[in-house]
C-alpha cells in the first residue's frame, strides 16, 4: 500500500483531540486580533507623545501592517504546505508577541514602525497553518463548524478590543507613566503593549500540547527544493490549479471580497457612527458594541457551521456558497435599517441580526477553499486569497464608506455611507455566490473523486 493510500484511509483523530486543537488555535487567533488592533485604541496618546500626524499613524495602523502581513503570508502559506505547521505557528506567535512588546519600548517613530512590521510578519503565519491543520483534523461534513469555532477567536479578539477600549483610554488618561519590573518607567500606552505582548510568548507553547495531524489525501510529493524555489514552485502549481477551476475561483474571490468590503468597512466605522449619532462615550461604545459583536457573531458562526455541515451531509457540495449567499440577501434590510435609527438600542438590535447573518464570513470562505483545494496547496491557497481578494476587500471597505459619506452625503454621514455600501455590495456578493453554486459543487466533487 502506498503512502498516499495510507494517508487517505487513515482515521481522523478522536473528536476530543480535534476539538481541543481547535480551541487552542482559536485562542491564538484571539491573541493575534487583540495584538493587531490594540494600537487603534491609543491613537491620541501615541500621537501626542511622538508628535505624529494622522498620515503617520495611518501608516502604523494600516499600511505597514497590511502590506507586511500579505507578503509574509504568501511565504508562510507555502511553508505550511511543506513543513511542520505547529512549528510555523509557534514561531509566528513568538514573533508577533515580541513585536507587540517591542511597540512598548519604542522611543521614536521609526522604531514603532519597525515593531508594527514585526507584528505583521508574525501574524501572517497563523491562518495558513491553522486552517490547513483543521482540514486534516475533521471530516469534510464537520469542517465548516470547525472553521466557525476557530474564527470565534477573531470575534472575541475584536470584541475584547472594544470592551477594553474604554478602560484603556481611561487608564492612559489617569497616569502618564507606569513602573514595570525589569523595564523601569514607561509611558502608560507603552505599558499596555507590554501587558498584551509578553504573555503571548508563553502562550505560543500551547501549540505543542496537541499532535501535528496527518496530512490527508496528499497526492504530490514534496520535493527538496531551495527556499525561494520551493515557494515560487508552490504558487506556480497553485495558479495552474486555479485555472482548472476558474469559474469557482472567480465567484469565490469576487463574492467574498465584496462581502469583506462590508464587514471590514463597517467594523472600522461602527464606533465613530455611534459616538457622533448617540453621543456615547468611548467606554459606553466599547461595552455595548463589544458585547453585541461577541454574542451575535458567536451565535451566527455556530448556526452557520451547523447549517452548512448539515447541507453538506445532505449532498449540497455548495453549502458554503448557498448559505452565505442567502445570508447576504437577508442581512441587507437589517444593515440599512440600523443606520437610520437615532435610538442606540434599536441600532444595536439591527446590528446584532446583521452580524448573526454575516459574521460567518471567514468560516465560509476558508471552508469553501479548503474543500476544493488539494492538501498540498491549502496553506498557499488561503494565503493567496488573503493577500489578494481578501486584502482588497478589507482595505477598500473603510475608504468606500468614507467616500460615500463625503461625496454623496456632504460629509459627516458615516451611517449613510455604511448603508449605501451595504445596499450595493451585499446584493452583488450574494449574486456571485449563488450563481457560483454549480461551479463549487463540481469543484468539490472533482477533488473528492481524485481522493478516492
Amino acid at each position: 500500500m502506498t503512502e498516499s493510500a495510507i494517508r487517505t484511509q487513515a482515521p481522523y483523530p478522536a473528536p476530543s483531540v480535534a476539538w481541543y486543537a481547535t480551541i487552542c488555535l482559536a485562542l491564538l487567533y484571539w491573541l493575534s486580533i487583540l495584538d493587531r488592533f490594540i494600537i487603534s485604541l491609543m491613537v491620541d496618546p501615541i500621537k501626542r507623545d511622538m508628535g505624529l500626524t494622522d498620515v503617520q499613524f495611518g501608516l502604523l495602523h494600516g499600511m505597514a501592517f497590511a502590506v507586511t502581513y500579505s507578503l509574509f503570508g504568501l511565504i508562510a502559506g507555502a511553508l505550511a504546505d511543506r513543513f511542520s505547521r505547529r512549528w510555523i505557528i509557534f514561531v509566528s506567535v513568538t514573533i508577533w508577541s515580541m513585536a507587540t512588546a517591542a511597540c512598548g519600548m519604542a522611543l521614536h517613530y521609526w522604531q514603532l514602525l519597525l515593531a508594527r512590521i514585526g507584528v505583521g510578519v508574525g501574524e501572517a503565519g497563523l491562518n495558513p497553518s491553522a486552517t490547513s491543520m483543521l482540514t486534516d483534523l475533521f471530516p469534510r461534513d464537520r469542517l465548516t463548524t470547525a472553521m466557525a469555532v476557530y474564527s470565534i477567536g477573531a470575534t472575541i479578539g475584536s470584541g475584547t478590543a472594544y470592551l477594553f477600549g474604554g478602560m484603556i483610554v481611561d487608564m492612559v488618561a489617569q497616569a502618564p507613566t507606569y513602573a514595570l519590573p525589569l523595564i523601569g518607567e514607561v509611558r502608560s500606552w507603552q505599558a499596555v503593549f507590554f501587558m498584551i505582548g509578553v504573555p503571548g510568548v508563553a502562550l505560543a507553547l500551547i501549540v505543542f500540547t496537541f499532535p501535528e495531524p496527518l496530512r490527508r489525501d496528499r497526492k504530490a510529493v514534496v520535493e527538496k527544493l531551495g527556499f525561494w524555489e520551493g515557494i515560487l514552485g508552490t504558487y506556480k502549481n497553485l495558479l495552474v490549479f486555479i485555472r482548472t477551476q476558474k469559474r469557482f475561483f472567480i465567484h469565490h474571490y469576487i463574492g467574498f471580497a465584496m462581502a469583506s468590503i462590508v464587514m471590514g468597512g463597517c467594523g472600522v466605522w461602527y464606533p465613530a457612527h455611534m459616538g457622533r449619532t448617540f453621543g456615547w462615550s468611548a467606554s459606553q461604545i466599547g461595552l455595548y458594541l463589544g458585547l453585541t459583536l461577541i454574542v451575535s457573531s458567536i451565535v451566527g458562526k455556530l448556526l452557520c457551521g451547523y447549517a452548512a455541515d448539515t447541507l453538506y451531509r445532505r449532498g449540497y457540495r455548495d453549502a458554503q456558497f448557498r448559505w452565505y449567499g442567502w445570508s447576504l440577501i437577508l442581512a441587507v434590510p437589517f444593515g440599512i435599517a440600523a443606520m437610520q435609527f437615532t435610538d442606540p438600542y434599536l441600532f444595536l438590535g439591527c446590528v446584532s441580526i446583521f452580524l448573526v447573518l454575516l459574521a460567518p464570513l471567514p468560516a465560509c470562505y476558508i471552508a469553501a477553499l479548503n474543500l476544493v483545494t488539494p492538501n498540498e496547496l491549502r496553506g498557499a491557497g488561503i494565503a493567496f486569497f488573503s493577500g489578494t481578494a481578501g486584502l482588497v476587500g478589507l482595505a477598500a471597505g473603510p475608504l468606500i464608506i468614507a467616500f460615500f459619506s463625503d461625496h454623496l452625503y456632504g460629509g459627516n454621514a458615516i451611517g449613510m455611507g455604511m448603508a449605501t455600501t451595504i445596499a450595493i455590495c451585499c446584493p452583488i456578493a450574494a449574486t456571485l455566490l449563488l450563481t457560483g453554486c454549480k461551479a463549487m459543487h463540481q469543484a468539490v466533487v472533482s477533488l473528492e473523486s481524485a481522493s478516492q
